[in-house]
């Protein structure tokens, strides 16, 4: 759900540059990002400093007047940087996750979590390739941006703006053929994130059944 991106030479006073710092020692941006399956952005949020946590950027995102809405009874996947909870399904930690763990000569799934952590990650990986055609569509996205923060954050909006323009208006995206069915909104919304027992057992739950319907086959 998040990227980082590019800031460095970005215009951070000297006193704030810390916080924009990432572990890699760049200076950037923290973008929250969330699309839907037709790699159209549905809600973007730039502007964190580059060493926030992704937990934190996404309880602002959620508390913002005019934030991220997670309808009840939907959910978004997401990564293991974010916590298992209500409107939030993420993977199981400990367990292979990413794509390249399940190619080549890598062995199946060997575990219900794992069987999980393979579908999840190729259902949610349609985030990791709209931030892909994001970042290939506009060079600005990909260097040194010389801009304050405030005019940064407003080029990143606007790139994604365009980028769903042309998703909604081309009949072929030049840089992915791929497309797929709109998801629909509804009117109740979600207005927390934190960890829940009942949505921890319901992802037991629905990963078991994988395993079943794997082991009946």
């Amino acid at each position: 759900m998040r990227l980082k991106i590019d800031g460095n030479g970005l215009r951070v006073p000297s006193e704030y540059k810390p916080r924009y710092r990432t572990r890699k020692g760049d200076i950037a941006t923290n973008v929250l990002g969330v699309c839907d399956r037709n790699l159209n952005f549905t809600y973007v949020l730039p502007g964190w400093e580059g060493s926030a946590a992704d937990g934190c950027v996404l309880r602002d995102a959620v508390v913002r007047r005019n934030g991220l809405k997670i309808p009840e009874g939907n959910y978004y996947l997401c990564d293991g940087g974010y916590t298992n909870g209500k409107g939030f399904l993420s993977p199981y930690r400990g367990y292979r996750y990413w794509l390249r763990d399940w190619q080549g000569d890598n062995p199946p799934p060997r575990c219900r979590e794992e069987l999980f952590n393979m579908k999840h990650a190729r259902a949610r990986n349609v985030i990791e390739r709209a931030f892909g055609l994001l970042k290939g569509r506009w060079g600005i996205l990909r260097s040194s941006s010389w801009y304050s923060v405030k005019v940064h954050n407003r080029i990143i909006s606007a790139c994604c703006l365009i980028h769903n323009y042309i998703r909604r208006e081309m009949d072929v995206d030049p840089l992915d053929m791929d497309m797929e069915e709109q998801v629909e909104n509804q009117p109740e919304h979600i207005d927390v994130v934190e960890s829940s027992e009942e949505w921890t057992t319901w992802r037991d739950e629905l990963a078991q059944s994988m395993w079943n319907a794997r082991s009946n086959q």
